[in-house]
């Protein structure tokens, strides 16, 4: 084999993915047919995605990157259907805003962490042709005029809309066909507005400003008119600067365009995120309108969930049947988000006079309300519905876990952000007890806390026990005086333990 885990694409979902396999051990290999910097779309990091990245210790190279954009890429708020603000405050989030930070910087930064972790990127590389094995995935791979077979134990599917391992599978993309088309360009001028992104619309269309350079503007637009142009058809300045001017109030004095592209709301999904030894992530399992600019945020969720079993599996930590958990816990999700889609679409991009009355009328009235607000966030963050839980869980069960702060018996101060760094899961006994001293664990992947928890939720008030996963969910959770034979039940669903030998 060439690898244990072969990964086609080197987007964020891609090296996401690649880094959390990477860091159980296993051989991992990137492979990209890009050569060059990516013209890239997405532009934003919300809380949770900042969470996640957090619990690897990465977050903070993602702010000081975005540092290098803009001098302050924060934003304590956010857009849905292009209405404001969605205020992250409500969410209950260490941290509380939109990172401003274009794909291609925050690919710079999952390049770097991918490499320290030991696994291998290679660009210019293009899948010719795959085929599942007995024993894992071979697939042709050529480099100009070289071509290699390259075989793996699994394989993941992160190329993109135009998906190659998609096509290959022949997985069908059900869904819908585009209806309408948007712009959107880059141009030089330092981003003439104090937050860190601004959106306008009226009865013209819709339009989003981002920073995307020391001296980089990019507006994303849709235009009441000029949304029934082909999605094939060239972007003109004189075009641009038009809708820019009508929906902005100023064209900023455009001259020239250093990149655009047109974007439609062509809406697809495959039936099924595996088959077999081949995984599919993020925009190769499903396209949408870039509502709200938070697409990004779910491909990389969705290697977040992936990553760690596969890499459990492949260190002999789980059994594979756990691989199973990531199409039950991520499709319902992507469904979700592809609801939220249509429907905001249907909100934003109704330009009549009626149409503009109501997203007021919406925006001046119900979204202020803090219960709208947090739903809303919520949703935007990909975390409103929790994963699957067995019968008679807890509520908190599937749900992602709140960064409790943490006081340690040695007198240290911690939080469970920090404690799921090394990928394990957490166990953590809030109860005083020490309820869990006296069960044994050995190699398994799992470290077991005793703390006091401050600055709870209300909703973790009379919690006295949790089980988190590596990737900041709940796996268990219980209210009772903690008990260690059901600790280590919950613990043996995920992890190859027998029950008996840890009470």
């Amino acid at each position: 084999m060439d690898a244990d885990v072969i990964v086609i694409g080197a987007g964020p979902s891609g090296l996401t993915v690649a880094s959390e396999i990477a860091l159980s051990g296993a051989k991992v290999l990137v492979i990209e047919k890009r050569t060059g910097v990516v013209e890239s779309r997405a532009g934003t990091l919300v809380p949770r995605v900042l969470e996640l990245f957090d619990a690897r210790g990465v977050a903070d190279r993602l702010i000081v990157k975005a540092g290098q954009v803009q001098r302050w890429p924060f934003s304590g708020s956010h857009i849905w259907a292009g209405l404001k603000p969605v205020e992250w405050r409500h969410i209950d989030s260490r941290f509380g805003i939109t990172l401003v930070c274009p794909q291609n910087l925050t690919e710079e930064v999952l390049v770097e962490v991918v490499r320290e972790r030991n696994a291998e990127v290679r660009f210019g590389q293009e899948v010719e042709s795959l085929s599942e094995t007995e024993h894992g995935v071979a697939l042709d791979v050529v480099a100009g005029s070289t071509r290699k077979r390259l075989t793996a134990r699994y394989l993941i599917g992160a190329d993109g809309p135009r998906s190659t391992v998609r096509k290959a599978l022949r997985l069908p993309f059900e869904g819908t066909a585009a209806t309408f088309t948007g712009i959107i360009a880059d141009f030089e001028l330092p981003f003439p507005f104090s937050s860190g992104m601004k959106s306008f619309d009226n009865e013209f269309g819709w339009g989003l400003a981002l920073p995307f350079g020391r001296n980089t503007t990019r507006i994303s637009i849709v235009h009441a008119e000029r949304r029934s142009a082909p999605k094939d058809e060239p972007v003109t300045v004189e075009e641009y600067t038009r809708c820019v001017r009508e929906i902005f109030g100023t064209d900023f004095g455009i001259k020239k365009l250093k990149w655009a592209s047109r974007y439609s709301d062509q809406l697809r999904i495959i039936p099924r995120f595996r088959r077999g030894r081949i995984f599919m992530i993020g925009e190769s399992a499903r396209i949408h309108y870039p509502a709200s600019g938070v697409g990004m945020n779910f491909c990389i969720q969705d290697s977040f969930n992936l990553g760690w079993k596969l890499g459990y599996v492949l260190r002999g930590d789980a059994d594979p049947r756990i691989l199973d958990t990531y199409d039950s816990e991520r499709r319902p999700v992507a469904l979700e988000l592809l609801r939220s889609v249509r429907a905001q679409v249907a909100l934003q991009f109704n330009f009549t006079p009626d149409g503009v009355a109501q997203k007021r009328d919406f925006e001046s009235r119900l979204l202020p309300m803090p219960e709208v607000n947090r739903k809303i966030g919520l949703e935007l963050n990909g975390v409103e519905h929790p994963y699957p839980a067995a019968p008679g869980s807890h509520a908190l069960t599937g749900g992602r876990v709140s960064d409790l702060d943490l006081i340690l018996l040695n007198g240290r101060m911690t939080r469970i952000g920090e404690l799921l760094r090394d990928q394990k899961f957490l166990l953590l006994d809030l109860s005083g007890t020490a309820a869990f001293a006296s069960l044994e664990v050995g190699d398994a992947p799992v470290n077991v806390v005793e703390a006091f928890a401050g600055r709870r939720p209300a909703e973790y008030l009379k919690i006295k026990a949790l089980l988190i996963r590596p990737d900041a969910y709940v796996a268990w959770a219980t209210e009772a005086v903690p008990n260690a034979s059901l600790a280590g039940q919950a613990l043996s669903a995920w992890l190859k333990l027998q029950v008996e030998e840890m009470a």
